[in-house]
């Protein structure tokens, strides 16, 4: 191992397990519903394909011998990739949005409020900063994002456009439902935590902003 691990290093392994726990809702949902067994033929074949999750396997114990951050940089174009895939495969198969919509909204719900007691406060500051460190993104020193207006009753977060949509690209997903899917999302984190919040995303030429207002 190149380097002794340290917080961010956890930190960023968690989003991961984010994206790969709502997979699995995502997965659950649908078999839950059209109870067929193609769902599961459907995830072992992309699974075959991208990799298994993570579950619940220590970060020490995944890395081994391998250098952190080229570990780290991979497993966060898998689980993104991965799950993109999943919703291709199952928009493909059952074209249901709506469900698909369902599970985004509630475990973006589920999540912040499994982490309130995290936060000393519910303005809009605190609950950035908790999204902030529940979604992943790419390594930080990509430099992918950056706040570019920070206030206490309104927050722009601007995106270089590859920043998610490179994965979702990458399985032949269509962008609107990705910027949809994680509109919601983020919308229903934020509201959880302070319900007086609002969040927009506003799509540039080559960027997109995350705009929340209190």
């Amino acid at each position: 191992m190149s380097l002794v691990l340290g917080h961010i290093h956890h930190w960023l392994y968690n989003q991961i397990k984010v994206v790969e726990e709502r997979e699995i809702e995502i997965i659950n949902a649908f078999k839950e519903k059209y109870e067929s067994s193609e769902i599961e033929e459907i995830v072992e074949s992309i699974r075959e394909e991208y990799g298994n999750l993570k579950g619940e396997t220590p970060l020490e114990e995944l890395i081994g011998d391998s250098h952190i951050h080229p570990w780290l940089e991979g497993a966060i174009s898998v689980a993104q990739t991965r799950e993109a895939a999943i919703v291709k495969a199952l928009m493909d198969q059952y074209n249901d949005k709506e469900l698909l919509v369902e599970v985004y909204r509630n475990n973006g719900a589920e999540l912040a409020n499994a982490s309130l007691n995290e936060l000393d406060s519910n303005d809009l500051r605190a609950a950035f900063e908790l999204l902030k460190n529940t979604l992943v993104e790419r390594m930080p020193c990509d430099r992918l994002s950056a706040v570019v207006r920070n206030e206490t009753d309104k927050i722009i977060w601007r995106h270089n456009g590859q920043l998610h949509t490179e994965f979702w690209k990458a399985a032949g997903v269509s962008i609107e439902l990705m910027h949809e899917l994680y509109s919601i999302w983020i919308a229903t984190f934020v509201a959880a935590i302070n319900s007086d919040i609002n969040h927009e995303r506003e799509l540039l030429d080559g960027q997109y902003e995350d705009i929340f207002t209190l």
